[in-house]
């Protein structure tokens, strides 16, 4: 976009806006980096699908963006011109004959004829594709439909093209909402004559395909998206189009749980791991790879096979009596418990039914465990949707199994504007409990560590620099010289955040 050399990523969204990400590192070692402002001007309403390309051949690449959504636009390709410099640019809707194709547009720029002027394919929610010649003149953008070149071709709902020549050659990549990926191979210039592929890649659901140019000829590579907004790339491994070896380093580093995460994070030895819920009441593990000091996490699929939560959950992983227990919360306000009676590798959970017998209902529950006495055994410390916490503590019965009650007057000051969700770590003689609320924010409370007697938790401000959009829910975790701290919020995003000590020496102190 820019004329440097080196493609950038640009992504549409349900809040229809684009956004423009530049890796400012290597393919190997990647650093994505949001130009915020580059897309300035540029709206489509909702559900946003961007092309690029220059189909007015002035030397500048135009945006398409397709729209979609409940409203009376979707279904509408719209084209937007740049009328600044690459570097610098002002874009301006361009005035052209109306394109529409039903529901749910997403455009694709392609050269189908031999006069190699883009085109337009335009996928719909229906499952049709629609292809627009361009009968661009002296500056005027204009498309003509040509209603055969697809006649008979169905892929499924909320299909996506991306398309790409080569040689005498298209290849067009279709993606469905059932996350399916169909490869189309046409010859350049002549009608119908499309063989299709559908291809082992797949998505858990709505796969949104896109070519990247590379230096290698075998060429182009693959990026994929699908419905969640996690983002795949695989490599053109023979230069054939059905054939492709996933490469996770381009993107590696972003974790999608779905929206309303609950991050947890947890180490044993040098294993570090994160558990994360969400707003549909699934749990997902993730195992993390640390390099070079960066946190790359891989996802262990179906580990929580089986499980299913009312909605809103969390999950905590701890030891009881020799096994991994599962600790979590929902949005009904119960605290559930399920052992592993598997191993770490082939887990098998079965819930405790009265693991947490007499424990009050406390609406959106957000548990954490945490040692609070040094003792050796774990306390249940609970947030609830009116920003109280409380926390409880267990004794053994005759049959082994726990006896809870109350924790009184530790937690009596501790309160935040809705949704609490809790987080402990002691550090230098202080117990430090950090509490997510609904604004965004994160709430400080301190208390002494202090084995000999309970000591109470006392407000003490909000973490600086730490705003996420709502409903923050904070992990904390000591290591690497200091405190790591995971956050997740209302959309889904998670960030993660180091606070180092620094040690200064001066006038002998």
């Amino acid at each position: 976009m820019d004329g440097d050399g080196a493609e950038e990523l640009i992504a549409g969204s349900k809040d229809g806006s684009l956004r423009l990400y530049k890796n400012h590192g290597t393919a190997l070692d990647p650093e994505w980096r949001l130009n915020e402002d580059y897309f300035q001007g540029v709206s489509s309403g909702a559900f946003s699908a961007p092309a690029a390309g220059d189909i007015d051949d002035d030397g500048k690449p135009e945006i398409i963006v397709g729209t979609g959504g409940f409203s009376s636009d979707s279904g509408r390709v719209l084209v937007f011109r740049n009328v600044g410099t690459a570097a610098e640019p002002m874009w301006r809707k361009v005035e052209m004959p109306e394109i529409r194709v039903g529901n749910d547009a997403v455009p694709a720029v392609a050269s189908t004829g031999k006069k190699g002027k883009p085109d337009l394919i335009v996928g719909n929610s229906e499952g049709h594709l629609f292809l627009f010649r361009n009968v661009s003149k002296n500056g005027h953008i204009e498309f003509r439909k040509d209603a055969a070149f697809f006649r008979g071709v169905r892929l499924g709902m909320y299909i996506v093209p991306a398309v790409f020549s080569k040689g005498d050659r298209t290849y067009l990549m279709v993606g469905n909402d059932m996350g399916k990926l169909y490869l189309f191979e046409h010859a350049n210039g002549k009608r119908g004559s499309w063989s299709r592929t559908t291809l082992r890649i797949s998505t858990p659901s709505f796969a949104s395909p896109s070519f990247i140019r590379t230096s290698d000829p075998l060429g182009p590579d693959l990026v994929v998206a699908d419905g969640s907004g996690q983002i795949r790339y695989f490599r053109n491994a023979k230069g054939n189009f059905r054939e492709w070896e996933e490469s996770p380093a381009l993107f590696a580093g972003r974790i999608l749980p779905g929206p309303v995460c609950t991050p947890v994070m947890g180490d044993r030895g040098d294993e570090r791991w994160m558990t994360s819920g969400n707003v549909d009441g699934e749990l997902k593990l993730f195992e993390f790879d640390s390099p070079a000091g960066k946190m790359l996490p891989v996802e262990r699929k179906q580990f929580f096979k089986g499980i299913k939560l009312s909605g809103f959950s969390k999950g905590v992983l701890t030891e009881w009596q020799g096994k991994t227990l599962l600790v979590t919360g929902q949005q009904d306000g119960l605290v559930r418990a399920f052992m592993n009676s598997g191993s770490m590798e082939r887990p098998s959970w079965n819930e405790q039914k009265n693991f947490f017998a007499g424990l009050p209902k406390m609406l959106h529950a957000s548990p954490a465990i945490f040692d609070l006495d040094r003792d050796g055994s774990w306390e249940l410390i609970v947030g609830d949707v009116d920003g109280h916490v409380q926390g409880f503590r267990y004794g053994t019965g005759a049959d082994g199994s726990p006896s809870w009650e109350r924790i009184n007057g530790v937690f009596d000051r501790v309160k935040v504007d809705r949704y609490a969700s809790p987080a402990l770590v002691r550090d230098a003689g202080t117990i430090y409990l950090l509490v997510g609320e609904q604004d965004g924010r994160i709430a400080i409370f301190k208390a002494k560590d202090d084995p000999s007697k309970a000591q109470a938790f006392q407000p003490d401000g909000f973490l600086e620099g730490i705003l996420v959009k709502d409903h923050s829910s904070p992990s904390a975790i000591t290591g690497n010289g200091g405190i790591e701290l995971a956050v997740g919020d209302y959309d889904g995003n998670l960030r993660h955040f180091a606070c180092k000590k620094v040690f200064v020496e001066a006038k002998g102190k």
